[in-house]
């Protein structure tokens, strides 16, 4: 059997809806990781959520996605709904919220902007907006949706409730989970199939720390424990956290951006293969955000400027790394320093990271 036709198999008692424009989308209770490229959620016509699947990590959108993974997920919750159909229901959702009815789309469209599309980026900038803003790098809330190794586990692939590995003196490793492990409930989520389940399960636990309760299977039997997370358990590198959109919304922000030198560029310049460095070729001068590009400008930047080093640091994984490294350890008004390469001279600029 085919991978499409093994998919279509296991979708035979499910009515598949499939949503590329968020704009009717309950945010109130139809919730995932908005950071993704695909999600998928399985769930009763009341609105009772039973799993979700799609999830990555910092190195590749589609790592955990595979459609015999979403076909097995499909097979094993079929049990599930029918013994829900069984069972009493619980309390009704709460009152559903369109994204569109977000009041920063609301203001938009109040002021006469078109809105074609509600992407799930748009979301979270919409929801950061009614916030007024206010994250800071320090703030726990912007490390949403965590992945599991933040607690110690790493997950299998195609088995995504078995732990492939435990890190040493984790949270996990303190609970008793080893290796082979399958991982059975995790705080709220009562039925873990899925590494995007591990993930709701941790981005509903308190960042402050705390325990949060743990079920896995091992030979046959079920066990019960504990992680006993510390505060700011949540953080992480910014390099781990460099894929997320969702950063573009932080602030401090350096206003510019462009292309990493390839390695004939950079021995074109004299740049060490080691370092990292990046062509400017856009400063945001415009729209609501126009501060932080004139800010760079202001103090000598130009496009076509060649970046070797910010704030002392010329280590940056990627461009994206770099845009996280600056929303997530500086300060809004710290005053920094970059060297840029221009027609084969050093130059050192200064200026406040802005808003």
């Amino acid at each position: 059997m085919g991978r499409e036709s093994e998919l279509d198999t296991a979708a035979a008692d499910y009515v598949p809806v499939r949503i590329t424009n968020l704009a009717e989308l309950d945010v109130a209770n139809l919730r995932f990781d908005f950071d993704l490229t695909f999600a998928a959620v399985l769930m009763h016509a009341d609105g009772t959520v039973y799993h979700r699947y799609g999830s990555r990590g910092p190195d590749a959108a589609d790592g955990y996605l595979s459609l015999s993974s979403l076909a097995q997920l499909l097979r094993d919750t079929l049990p599930e709904h029918r013994e829900y159909d069984r069972a009493p229901k619980p309390p009704a959702p709460a009152a559903a919220q369109r994204a569109i009815e977000l009041p920063w789309l609301q203001q938009r469209l109040a002021a006469g902007q078109k809105i074609d599309c509600v992407h799930c980026h748009t979301v979270n900038d919409a929801e950061f907006r009614g916030r007024g803003e206010r994250f800071a790098p320090d703030d726990d809330d912007v490390y949403r949706f965590p992945d599991p190794a933040r607690v110690g586990i790493s997950l299998d692939r195609e088995h995504q409730r078995r732990v492939t590995a435990v890190r040493d003196g984790s949270p996990a490793a303190e609970a008793g989970i080893v290796a082979g492990d399958e991982l059975l409930a995790l705080g709220a989520q009562r039925s873990v199939r899925t590494l995007a389940d591990v993930q709701w399960a941790l981005h509903h636990a308190p960042a402050a720390g705390g325990a949060l309760p743990i079920a896995w299977r091992r030979d046959g039997a079920e066990q019960h424990s504990v992680l006993t997370l510390p505060a700011g358990w949540k953080r992480c590198d910014p390099a781990d956290f460099a894929w997320r959109p969702y950063k573009w919304n932080l602030s401090p922000a350096p206003g510019f951006g462009g292309p990493a030198l390839t390695a004939a560029e950079k021995r074109r310049l004299g740049v060490a293969d080691d370092r990292f460095a990046f062509r400017v070729n856009y400063l945001v001068d415009w729209g609501d955000r126009a501060n932080r590009g004139k800010a760079a400008r202001a103090a000598g930047l130009q496009k076509g400027d060649v970046v070797v080093s910010f704030a002392g640091k010329d280590d940056f994984a990627s461009v994206e790394h770099f845009h996280a490294w600056v929303r997530l350890t500086r300060a809004v008004g710290e005053q920094v320093e970059l060297v840029v390469l221009r027609n084969g001279e050093r130059h050192t600029l200064r200026y406040a990271l802005p808003r």
